[in-house]
């Protein structure tokens, strides 16, 4: 950033300031109004059974049937006594602007979704039923390749509540049978272009609402936002990797991992006589990037024939040296995960498949509670990397384009200054899946040079007060290195160092502009 002294006013900030919304989609399902084009309901099930339901997408609200909303309405009795995992929903589009430019931040913080619910036919003593907003954003021509999907949780009641999300919010999830979305997926559709807004509506094992057939959930004023700024974005400030973990295997090696083959008991199936088996090498000479040392996991699925089972997978778990001083924030989006990948053994035709990425942040005995004798994990976090080929490709993610398996984001962000043990894992979860592996035991991943960084602010931003005749520029510590302040007398000429100037910083007021910026410098080697 730069500042001129001699143009400011009272206060000069590196911040834009909202002015107001600009609207991108809207559903209020009154007729002749906003009322999407079509919709659709489904039953969801291990076993592939499933109830009744119905839809309305302009149900006309008692008592005087004047405002009206979408009524999904649905029966559970099939369910009685059913002990696997089921759940109900419905989907559709949002009536929106069809202009991609509508989408003009790359800050998903700046798009707000809002929506009124409520629910009918709750069981006897439930006030609230969990429900899912997957909100999506497509491209493509039929608007169904998807840019965006995001699972944002909340609890509706039998009265109306009104929801407000930002697409900041929720997890990442995918959809369709298609990859994980991430952020980056959401850059490269604004640049395609965003040919679509859609939602679905699920409800995750209902119970709630109890085994019958009065059970409802309405919905009306369906709207996503984005924030309008009285000028465009500033240019993110250049960050530095601070790294936390590197393991190449040929030096830098983990220090253990589970299971080495033989062992064979990381895997899991909704049939137990249907278990894949696994195995890992996390010293497989020859095959890492140009011939080097790998870590190996391998997969026998030979016992996935039909009926197949309805979910299947395995992973391997490993650890090892870290530098947990680099730990510096509890915000996900300061943390950066890369590696290698290639795969072996897809089916015929089949030419990528995704993996996921699993991290632990442990914390000593006693952080979250009474000590119980086991460390405490603060967060697991799931990260599913798509595309995987059999060739040598480099993966990059931020652990905010994962979803939270376990532990909490509270729990992380109140005490990551805590964490001295951090176990990471990568899982096949689609071992069932014999269009992908098929059915043998050939099945290999190898991972090379993985890397966990911090990413660290490298130029603070600079903020300016005029004070009379004098200017007061200051500035915050970044987070590693140290800060210059540099001037110049015309906008291409900030060159010259402010000897030995620290924040804040005061200047005369001159008729002459003088600008400034700052300039980040990295600590010593080692350090």
């Amino acid at each position: 950033m730069l500042i001129t002294s001699g143009s400011l006013g009272p206060t000069a900030y590196a911040q834009r300031v909202p002015t107001g919304t600009n609207q991108i989609a809207f559903a209020d399902f009154e007729p002749g109004s906003a009322v999407p084009a079509w919709d659709y309901g489904y039953f969801y099930s291990d076993g592939n059974i499933g109830g009744t339901q119905a839809r309305e997408r302009t149900y006309a609200e008692p008592p005087d049937g004047k405002n009206h909303a979408f009524r999904y309405w649905f029966d559970t009795t099939v369910f009685a006594g059913f002990n696997s995992w089921w759940g109900t929903g419905f989907g559709m589009p949002v009536p929106w602007v069809n202009d991609p430019a509508a989408f003009n931040s790359e800050d998903l913080a700046d798009y707000i979704l809002s929506f009124d619910a409520r629910v009918e036919g709750l069981a006897p003593g439930q006030t609230t039923a969990r429900c899912v907003m997957e909100f999506r954003l497509g491209t493509g021509p039929n608007g169904d390749r998807w840019a965006l999907v995001k699972a944002l949780p909340y609890r509706p009641g039998s009265n109306w509540t009104h929801f407000v999300f930002t697409l900041a919010e929720g997890s990442f999830i995918s959809a369709d049978g298609q990859p994980q979305t991430s952020y980056q997926t959401f850059l490269d559709g604004l640049l395609a272009g965003i040919t679509s807004v859609r939602f679905n509506q699920n409800h995750p094992e209902p119970t709630e609402f109890g085994f019958d057939d009065d059970n409802a959930i309405y919905l009306d004023n369906v709207k996503l936002e984005v924030v309008q700024y009285d000028a465009p974005p500033s240019p993110p400030p250049p960050r530095v990797a601070l790294n936390i973990f590197e393991y190449d295997q040929d030096g830098k090696d983990v220090w253990w991992l589970w299971p080495n083959y033989p062992d064979t008991t990381q895997g899991w199936s909704a049939n137990p006589q249907k278990r894949a088996t696994y195995w890992g090498d996390r010293l497989s000479a020859g095959n890492g990037v140009g011939g080097s040392t790998a870590i190996k996991f391998a997969m026998d699925n030979s016992v996935m024939t039909e009926p197949l089972p309805g979910w299947a997978g395995g992973n391997i778990v490993m650890g090892g040296p870290a530098n947990y001083a680099h730990l510096k924030s509890g915000n996900l989006r300061d943390y950066r995960i890369t590696f290698d990948a290639r795969v072996e053994g897809l089916a015929p035709d089949q030419q990528t498949t995704p993996v996921t990425f699993q991290i632990y942040f442990n914390a000593p005995d006693g952080t979250l509670g009474a000590p119980d004798g086991n460390r405490d994990m603060l967060l697991r976090q799931n990260v599913t990397i798509s595309g995987v080929r059999s060739n040598w490709q480099t993966f990059t993610a931020f652990l905010s384009d994962g979803e939270v398996n376990a532990g909490s984001l509270a729990n992380f962000q109140a005490h990551w200054q805590r964490v001295d043990e951090i176990q990471f894992q990568f899982q096949i979860l689609n071992a069932h899946v014999v269009s992908v592996w098929g059915a043998d035991n050939d099945n290999a991943f190898y991972f090379d040079n993985i890397k966990l960084d911090f990413m660290a602010i490298g130029t603070p931003a600079l903020r300016a007060e005029r004070l009379g005749n004098e200017v007061v520029i200051s500035w915050d510590p970044p987070e590693t290195g140290t800060v210059k302040l540099l001037w110049g007398n015309t906008i291409h000429s900030v060159t010259n160092e402010v000897s030995g100037a620290t924040s804040p910083y005061t200047n005369s007021v001159s008729a002459a502009p003088r600008y400034f910026r700052t300039m980040w410098v990295p600590p010593p080697p080692g350090t």
